[in-house]
């Protein structure tokens, strides 16, 4: 239900030809790349603070031809704070500064402004008939999960060993272990261990804070997961996370699309590994009692001159646990997750979702979509840890989503337009804590890509 990264980011697919020679191998490689300028303002309620930022940077990336199956790919990303608010002023309401504006950057090092680039990626990869295997940074956009969401300037990427399986008719599978990670709004790469954590860890069940950084003396990330597609029309996708010393997500999801109709169903399972139950119990990112059950649908329906499409999404988290996944990591891809509003953290709770897309028919208008979102969560009371990780209120959130991809001589160049506005009701007599960067706020976002 989310019109897609803005950054379009190039996939590395099989599209190189066999070179006999050396000199080949590199000199019969591809660039790519994008440039990239981010403006955006947060407009937090009343007498809380508002932050705007600019930043502009962009991404060159290289990958050689192919010999005897092999080949090399390796990418660098910059980032430059052009001007801004001042990100580090601290709201005397609240004891904090600013949080969407710094991910721009990196909110590891928020007094840096120019030195902000990275190693993207750095990889060796082996093609066989259709599939491959790649070890080294690599750039993931795959599955429910390890999705790069690149709403910032830098992506979340990944360090590792990773299989594509394209050997049987209408079949796709999956497999890695991924050892290492450089989040989003940050440019240095962390092991599994220490980089889940680094985040906002919430609180436990009893309301004490939760410390699980580097806790759980965790080696990496196991995925498995399959996708196979049936009469033109269905989808089945299966995954398997499992995160060493720490817990386990499962991912079953159905889809259903045809040029007028789609519909489709979610449901995830998630359950501690035995070593929670070794470590203190701030320790804990899962507890071991704690059982996580999300189930989710849809349905949309596409007019027949197929330029205006609606959809309706709900989901309902069950009690007794709550959905985890590491903010380190990625953000989830339920039907009803939104920018700046994901289930993370929720369980006990109903949230629903309505979409309305338009993309115009005639020829002048070609690349635009324009894409309206209505959604509802309905969380459990802000105390109530258990199902609420991180105390966040109930709210209504509206998302005007416009995309504009540009033809011709201006070809490869797109902006976006992302506005966000989110409300909770007056009867939860929300502190100023619970509002700043949750809620009652207004978030502009004006992105323009150039993508080569």
């Amino acid at each position: 239900m989310i019109l897609g990264p803005f950054i379009g980011h190039a996939q590395h697919q099989h599209d190189s030809d066999e070179v006999a020679t050396l000199k080949d191998f590199f000199t019969k490689g591809k660039v790519n790349g994008h440039m990239r300028n981010h403006f955006m303002l947060t407009a937090n309620e009343g007498e809380l603070n508002d932050y705007y930022a600019n930043a502009t940077g962009g991404s060159i990336g290289y990958h050689t031809g192919e010999w005897k199956g092999f080949q090399v790919g390796v990418k660098g990303i910059f980032t430059y704070n052009t001007f801004s608010s001042d990100l580090n002023e601290i709201d005397t309401l609240v004891g904090k500064s600013a949080k969407w504006e710094k991910e721009l950057y990196d909110i590891t090092r928020p007094e840096e402004k120019f030195d902000l680039d990275r190693l993207e990626e750095l990889y060796v990869r082996y093609h066989f008939h259709t599939s491959w295997i790649s070890y080294g940074k690599i750039d993931l956009n795959e599955g429910p999960l390890l999705l790069k969401r690149d709403g910032r300037m830098k992506p979340f990427v990944y360090k590792g060993l990773w299989a594509e399986i394209n050997e049987f008719k209408n079949t796709e599978l999956y497999g890695g272990w991924i050892h290492g990670v450089s989040p989003r709004a940050m440019t240095e790469w962390y092991n599994m261990n220490d980089a889940i954590g680094i985040n906002n860890n919430g609180f436990q069940p009893n309301g004490v804070a939760a410390d699980y950084n580097g806790h759980a003396k965790s080696a990496g990330l196991a995925v498995l997961g399959g996708k196979y597609n049936f009469q033109n029309k269905w989808k089945i996708q299966a995954w398997n996370y499992y995160l060493h010393h720490l817990y386990n997500t499962n991912w079953l999801q159905l889809d259903y699309n045809d040029s007028t109709w789609r519909a489709g169903v979610q449901y995830v399972f998630q359950f501690a590994d035995p070593y929670q139950e070794k470590l203190a119990y701030e320790n804990r990112i899962f507890q071991p009692d704690d059982r996580t059950n999300v189930l989710s649908a849809k349905l949309g329906y596409t007019f027949p001159k197929r330029n205006f499409s609606f959809a309706f999404a709900y989901l309902h988290s069950f009690s007794g646990g709550k959905f985890i996944f590491p903010r380190e990591l990625t953000r989830e891809n339920f039907y009803v997750s939104q920018p700046r509003s994901w289930i993370d953290g929720f369980g006990n709770t109903d949230a629903y979702l309505l979409s309305l897309k338009f993309t115009p028919q005639k020829e002048k208008w070609t690349g635009l979509s324009v894409q309206l979102s209505g959604q509802y969560i309905h969380a459990p009371f802000v105390d109530d840890y258990r199902h609420n990780k991180y105390g966040y209120a109930s709210s209504m959130q509206g998302t005007l989503n416009a995309h504009y991809a540009f033809k011709n001589k201006l070809e490869g160049l797109n902006v976006n337009l992302l506005y966000i506005a989110r409300y909770s009701p007056d009867h939860f007599n929300l502190s100023a804590n619970d509002r700043f960067y949750h809620t009652n706020l207004h978030h502009l976002n004006l992105i323009l890509n150039f993508n080569f």
